[in-house]
């Protein structure tokens, strides 16, 4: 009888072990991340009960960055930006891992003439001036002015990031216009800075304090897919978009382009504590020292 007892209370504790596991796992968070190859690395959170929230631009995510107990556990958001508020003492928030490793590209039908670009004061212009000092440029406020620019024959080059680099090669070629990629900007910072890294650390994922424990499975679901499924079997990247009606939500031109520019988008999850030097030497760019008190214990 004692026999049976003890097995009932252990069959009672295996069960009950189980469903708390179970329960932590299925855990939820709420997720802030901008449109573009960001929020294409956060894909397979679109098919959980986690709360994820797409913006275009980086105000809102500053504005989220800086609040006391704000809502959300995750905000992805550019390495300078976070790292800049961290530096201020202005941010719950701390730096958990880089996601994207840069998409910028010089498109052209000429390989000489002035260039046209965007993000004079942001990323986009920091690269541009590192990597090719000498150019001559017109800053434009947006991807979508520079787009218009070389669709129209006012400009024969110009600075794009994917995927709206590849889409507007696409539309060029629909009115007649010969464009392709002229240089992989990330291969050109490789020549200032190198590193086993494919370029240099851009977006990041910023985890709220208290939030470190909750999130761990939300981190796990977009590191398998950033660093194994999405790169095994590609198809899976169209079929989430499709699937879910994803396209406008993410900020893709559609589901094709997504897919095939995936290799250009360089997206993938790295722990920020294994690329401290690279992190050191984006963010010196930027005059920002880089601390170790701005990672996630």
């Amino acid at each position: 009888m004692k026999k049976i007892v003890r097995n009932l209370m252990l069959v009672s504790l295996l069960l009950l072990s189980a469903c708390q596991a179970e329960t932590q796992e299925e855990e939820t968070a709420s997720v802030l991340v901008p449109q573009g190859a960001t929020a294409m690395a956060v894909l397979p959170l679109f098919e959980t009960e986690n709360k994820v929230e797409t913006v275009s631009g980086s105000d809102i995510v500053s504005a989220e960055l800086v609040k006391e107990n704000g809502e959300y556990d995750i905000i992805v958001a550019p390495v300078n930006l976070g790292a800049k508020l961290l530096e201020k003492g202005n941010s719950e928030y701390r730096l958990q891992a880089v996601l994207t490793w840069g998409n910028l590209y010089i498109i052209s039908g000429e390989e000489d003439g002035p260039l046209a670009a965007f993000g004079e004061n942001a990323v986009p212009g920091k690269i541009l001036s590192l990597t090719i000092p000498d150019e001559q440029v017109s800053f434009y406020n947006s991807v979508q002015d520079v787009q218009a620019q070389l669709l129209s024959g006012n400009a024969k080059r110009g600075m794009l990031a994917e995927p709206a680099a590849t889409a507007t090669i696409a539309k060029a070629k629909e009115q007649g216009i010969s464009l392709h990629i002229e240089k992989d900007l990330q291969e050109a910072y490789k020549e200032v800075y190198p590193s086993d890294r494919h370029g240099y650390p851009q977006a990041a994922v910023f985890v709220k304090k208290g939030s470190e424990d909750k999130v761990q499975s939300v981190l796990k679901k977009i590191e398998t897919f950033t660093n194994e499924t999405a790169v095994e079997d590609p198809d899976v990247i169209a079929d989430m978009i499709d699937k879910n009606d994803l396209a406008e939500r993410i900020g893709v031109p559609s589901s094709v382009i997504a897919q095939k520019t995936w290799n250009n988008q360089h997206i993938q999850y790295v722990d920020a504590a294994d690329v401290k030097e690279e992190l050191k030497d984006f963010l010196q760019l930027f005059q920002i020292a880089f601390q170790e008190d701005m990672l996630v214990k």
